[in-house]
């Protein structure tokens, strides 16, 4: 899978997580005091990400750690283990821009 190709797929899950964070409501986390504000600082963050601020991979990789936010508000119900996948691919794409 080219660089390329890893970017526009984490793109794609973001917004399906972004989808599915917006419909959940209350809960907590260490950094975010409901799932609203974790919906709406994540859709902030993708949008500054798809608009051209590489700078928003760290935070994303942030909440999409095991056991951070995601887990906090979604992880119960993403059966599909789109978190992770999420998590894998921040991985793969920070390490190669921080390549160039």
């Amino acid at each position: 899978m080219t660089t390329e190709s890893k970017i526009k797929k984490l793109i794609e899950l973001l917004e399906k997580a972004e989808h599915l964070a917006s419909q959940f409501s209350a809960g907590y986390s260490g950094e975010f005091l409901s799932a609203e504000e974790f919906h709406k600082a994540l859709s902030n963050s993708i949008t500054k990400y798809k608009n051209g601020d590489n700078a928003q991979l760290e935070e994303l990789q942030i909440w999409f750690l095991p056991t951070s936010c995601w887990d906090d508000f979604i992880g119960f119900q993403d059966e599909e283990g789109l978190g992770d996948e999420i998590n894998y691919l921040l991985d793969k794409v920070i390490m190669k821009t921080n390549r160039t």
